[in-house]
């Protein structure tokens, strides 16, 4: 049987992978990771990621064992699933939740750790692009974004410094504003935070003061 041959470069990558006419092989194709934006407003010790696989269990079953390492000191690592499983010849994509537990909040990001995921003939690596430094990471100052939710309600999502207490503010007027507190909310280790806003309140602009103790 004539057989082909295809090379898939994609992230780290990969081994040859030898297709038959009729069926294709199993191979893991690609891996990537995505931050959860925190749930809660208090200081999170849990970092969530969302882990991406791509594969394709072919003639046979494909699974793929995900594992972490180069992580702090102390922190403790789970996947849920912890082996992903492929079948059929079609390409097709599985997700696993990463949770890194912290016994303090821990700026995750900050650390080049990896993510493997790791079948019978394939493996590939990713690792985490830091883009701050952990002493950065404590002091720096907060950006808020705005979320339109589908039920009308808004959603202000806020990158300031580890575990800072933020106080979010309100106005209808910028020209002549007259700044009012509408609540606090405190960051997670990454220095996520999230503050969820009424559909019922009018138009109104927003900003954040952080809480000093």
């Amino acid at each position: 049987m004539k057989k082909r041959i295809h090379a898939l470069l994609l992230g780290t990558v990969l081994s040859l992978a030898t297709c038959g006419a009729s069926h294709a092989m199993s191979e893991l194709i690609s891996l990537s990771a995505t931050p959860v934006w925190p749930v809660s407003t208090n200081p999170d010790t849990s970092v969530v990621y969302n882990v991406s696989t791509v594969g394709r269990g072919g003639a046979g079953l494909l699974e793929v064992t995900l594992t972490a390492g180069d992580l702090p000191p102390g922190l403790t690592v789970t996947f849920s699933p912890s082996v992903l499983r492929f079948v059929g010849n079609q390409l097709s994509t599985q997700t696993a939740t990463m949770t890194v537990l912290c016994t303090i909040p821990t700026p995750v990001d900050c650390y080049a750790f990896t993510i493997t995921g790791t079948s019978k003939r394939e493996s590939i690596t990713i690792t985490n692009v830091v883009m701050f430094t952990p002493q950065y990471v404590a002091t720096r100052p907060a950006t808020l974004y705005v979320d339109n939710l589908s039920n009308g309600a808004l959603l202000i999502r806020g990158l300031g410094a580890t575990a800072k207490t933020y106080q979010i503010e309100a106005t209808s007027d910028l020209a002549n504003p007259d700044w009012t507190s509408i609540g606090t909310t405190t960051a997670d280790g990454n220095g996520r935070f999230i503050f969820p806003i009424s559909q019922t309140i009018p138009a109104r602009f927003f900003r954040t003061r952080e809480v000093i103790p």
